[in-house]
């Protein structure tokens, strides 16, 4: 991967992470209408991963390794558990966690290139 391709690995994982923040806001209000907001307020582990996952998504504009790392687990981890507990979700959104999950884990190759490279540039401008 060179740095082109890694920069543009970590920018399709920023899309992928706002793309699923909102997509879960979305039914989050879907099922909750006006009162998102208490429910947010009244579940703090929910609230807390919205703040964690926008502060990835901030990280990953630096081209955070940790970022990209716990963007991965966040969203790797529920979808294994979900699939354990009730089966394979519909086709759709088997579908979309899948190209999520695509997404998160070429932003996780794309941030360890993307450092390794311009640990690399570095080495051979200072040589």
């Amino acid at each position: 991967m060179n740095l082109a391709k890694a920069e543009q690995a970590i920018v399709n994982g920023i899309y992928a992470a706002v793309a699923w923040l909102i997509l879960d806001l979305g039914l989050l209000f879907q099922e909750h209408g006006a009162q998102t907001l208490s429910y947010l307020v009244s579940r703090p582990e929910m609230a807390a991963g919205t703040i964690i996952v926008v502060a990835c998504i901030v990280g990953l504009f630096y081209k955070s390794r940790l970022a990209a790392i716990t963007l991965f687990l966040l969203f790797l981890l529920p979808l294994v558990y979900r699939t354990v507990q009730a089966g394979l979700p519909s086709s759709m959104m088997l579908i979309f966690s899948l190209m999520l999950l695509y997404f998160f884990l070429t932003t996780v190759l794309g941030a360890f290139s993307y450092h390794q490279l311009k640990k690399e540039e570095s080495d051979q401008a200072g040589s």
